[in-house]
């Protein structure tokens, strides 16, 4: 892979997250970031500042989603943060955002999901909080469809789909009271719960020909891979540290996943982070549930599949400010970039083969990747 620096915008805001979205008002595609200050800031691809705003009173947005949520042609902008009020707001021409609704939660949002998860044929938005409550809102109005609450707050939660019946459509979802939790997405019956000695900090699936499998794990620094049919704990995978983040891949069959581990040493201001040897590491399970490749030594901030024409590759951004292209199938190391702040989110923009990274030290950084 040939990579080479495109532009870059700095802020003295850390930048924690990134948004695509295709603006058609503009006929353009626009990117999103959101900032620890709890600012918006809009760009083009070729690094034009178009817009910004101050969101919340100097409070962090952990999420951002970008999708026409209310089937009117026009796409809306959801945010959510450490002040537990999901905003929605319209966007105009000029980019300027007019509030379309708001609904509170008691404490910070950890996640937004956007799915259909009763085939009504609407798209409902799905919001899980460290207020201990998941809960399914009607996009057109912001009032809630049905809620559940655990003991402790929500950490993730995954959309699942029957793939021998797509209308058989379930949230999981996982918290800090150590749970494991399946709901009925068209009325949030509990349909199952598992509860572990410590928290657990990510789910996910994976989606094979005779089995599907649930795979999580948190700070018992332990992979669970539990049959989901059976509802029978089949095999565990010990880590060194904390279970962090996991994603299964590809999306068409989610048959192989990615688990990475996470340390938390680094926080110590006792210890500078050039100094820090992780023993954190990412592995790739294949769809016997065997481990066909790990990258030791990182420790994870952001993972995520990516999809181009020529080539598909998993991105992983880490706390050093790594970010490392990887190939899928293999675990080869493809491509490096250094930077030396934590990496917080990336997107790739599959039509130009731009990469856009974003870090704490208030940067964004593009690239061209051949």
């Amino acid at each position: 892979m040939k990579i080479t620096r495109n532009w870059d915008f700095n802020t003295k805001d850390q930048i924690l997250g990134l948004e695509l979205g295709f603006f058609y008002e503009l006929d353009e595609e626009l990117l999103f970031t959101y900032t620890k200050s709890g600012k918006i800031l809009i760009f083009n691809l070729a690094g034009l500042r178009l817009y910004s705003e101050n969101i919340t009173e100097n409070s962090p947005i952990w999420s951002c989603k970008f999708f026409d949520i209310d089937n009117d042609g026009k796409y809306e902008l959801l945010l959510g943060g450490l002040d537990g009020l999901l905003r929605v707001f319209k966007i105009n021409k000029d980019l300027s955002l007019r509030p379309f609704w708001r609904h509170q939660f008691e404490s910070s949002i950890s996640g937004i999901l956007i799915d259909d998860i009763n085939n009504d044929g609407i798209k409902e938005i799905i919001v899980y909080s460290l207020d201990k409550s998941l809960r399914i809102i009607n996009p057109v109005d912001g009032s809630l469809i049905w809620g559940q609450i655990f003991e402790e707050g929500i950490g993730d939660a995954i959309v699942w789909r029957d793939s021998n019946n797509l209308k058989d459509i379930e949230i999981i979802a996982c918290g800090n009271d150590g749970t494991i939790r399946i709901f009925n997405g068209n009325n949030g019956e509990l349909l199952w719960f598992k509860k572990f000695t410590d928290k657990v900090r990510c789910v996910s699936y994976m989606c094979l020909k005779n089995n599907n499998y649930i795979v999580c794990g948190g700070d018992d620094k332990l992979i669970h891979i539990i049959d989901k049919k059976e509802r029978e704990e089949i095999k565990t995978i010990t880590m060194r540290d904390v279970i962090w983040k996991s994603i299964s891949f590809p999306p068409e069959r989610d048959n192989f996943i990615i688990v990475s581990s996470y340390n938390f040493d680094f926080l110590s201001d006792t210890i500078p982070l050039d100094d820090i040897e992780f023993k954190s590491k990412a592995i790739c399970l294949n769809e016997n549930l065997n481990i066909i490749w790990e990258i030791k030594n990182l420790n994870v901030e952001i993972l995520k599949y990516i999809q181009s024409p020529k080539k598909n590759f998993i991105g992983i951004g880490t706390t050093k400010g790594t970010f490392l292209i990887i190939d899928e199938k293999s675990g080869k190391l493809l491509a490096q970039i250094n930077n030396p702040f934590c990496l917080n989110d990336f997107e790739f923009v599959t039509e130009s083969n731009q990469l856009i990274l974003c870090h704490d030290n208030g940067y964004i950084y593009t690239y061209n990747i051949k």
